[in-house]
């Protein structure tokens, strides 16, 4: 008897969520709840709608781990979630269209992930359905192209998202992200960088998270078949990350804004003397090469912006200078894995970080000069 009021209580005690289904059309019809563990779907219950096509259903959960739950009916998926204790999730499924979720911000993030994901996903595959063996040469290569910017495009959108939700498992739906067999969202060498700054957060949030087993196989995979342990701290990203941050009015800049152009990116801090004096040397460069291409979009990790602000003024600084307040915190530094400052990056026109940290005034006209 000890053992059963134990157990009892254990079970009452253990945490759960609870869900509230409402489904169009439904009414006594059957649906089913699954939990995906790990790589699999396992069925948890089958529940049932009333005469309304609606239906409340406590989940038991394991831990306060964030886990995967689906709802199919007939056979088919209607519903997706992330469920955490305490979570009262409210889901509608209408008869046709995409269903809506209330009460979980993980899945409402979710959601949004799949969505955006999936519509990516169909543009690509309408290209790649575009041409045949027949087509010919020049529709291929313009196929081709359109396909490479896609995937590039989707690409930066994927890295802004994980920057700006370090600590949400969705992060990781997104790092696994495929368009087909090979061709993974994040498959580039360089992409070990954003894989360990998610994963390094979503440890501190989720410690015993069967997800963040996941990444570190996915790492431990990438150091062993292509040697990426020891750069790390120094990879560069191919395809940069795009940057919208506040200037000093407070207008908000993209990164983006020069596509096309050969861009410096600069990470900087007004505190620092020696930084402002390499400000004089990159002010010349820049009037020497702005007309023919070449732009500065200089991020400050300062936290006191007005001092910031005081600085880009006093030195006539020419370019983009943005400041998100946010110091060390600010997402750009994850977006471009920034471990000091100062800290540069050269893009070229195609987009692609050909060179970084180059100080010295000779060097990096000789650099600019070449991608000019």
């Amino acid at each position: 008897m000890l053992a059963a009021a134990i157990l009892i209580t254990a079970c009452n005690t253990a945490p759960t969520a609870q869900i509230t289904v409402n489904m169009e059309g439904a009414a006594d019809s059957a649906v089913v709840l699954q939990k995906l563990n790990y790589n699999r779907l396992m069925p948890v219950d089958t529940i049932r709608t009333d005469e309304d096509g609606q239906f409340v259903y406590k989940v038991r959960l394991i831990g306060n781990e964030p886990y995967f739950y689906y709802l199919t009916a007939g056979g088919k998926p209607v519903a997706s979630m992330i469920l955490l204790p305490k979570d009262r999730v409210t889901i509608n499924i209408p008869a046709a269209g995409p269903f809506e979720v209330e009460g979980s911000e993980e899945s409402s993030l979710l959601k949004q992930v799949n969505e955006t994901f999936a519509a990516a996903a169909d543009r690509m595959n309408a290209l790649a359905s575009s041409i045949t063996e027949d087509s010919p040469d020049e529709e291929v290569k313009a196929v081709n192209r359109d396909m490479s910017k896609l995937y590039v495009d989707y690409k930066r959108q994927a890295i802004r998202y994980v920057v700006e939700h370090p600590r949400s498992i969705t992060s990781a739906v997104v790092l696994f992200q495929r368009f087909n067999e090979n061709l993974p969202v994040f498959g580039q060498e360089s992409d070990a960088v954003i894989i360990k700054s998610v994963q390094d957060s979503l440890a501190k949030v989720y410690p015993k998270s069967e997800f963040l087993l996941a990444l570190r196989d996915e790492l431990t995979a990438r150091a062993n078949n292509m040697q990426i342990a020891s750069q790390l701290d120094g990879a560069v990203l191919l395809n940069h990350p795009e940057l919208s941050l506040p200037d000093v009015e407070g207008k908000t800049r993209a990164l983006s804004e020069l596509d096309g152009k050969v861009i410096i990116l600069s990470f900087w801090s007004v505190a620092q003397t020696e930084h402002k004096m390499f400000n004089v040397d990159l002010i010349d460069l820049y009037r020497k090469y702005h007309d023919r291409g070449l732009e500065v979009y200089q991020v400050s990790l300062d936290v006191d912006k007005p001092q910031w602000a005081a600085t880009v003024n006093s030195q006539g600084i020419p370019w983009i200078s943005v400041n998100d307040g946010l110091g060390v915190d600010s997402p750009s530094v994850l977006a471009y894995n920034v471990n000091r400052i100062p800290q540069m990056f050269i893009i070229d026109r195609a987009g692609d970080i050909v060179a970084n940290d180059i100080f010295d005034k000779d060097g990096l006209e000789k650099q600019i000069a070449k991608c000019l």
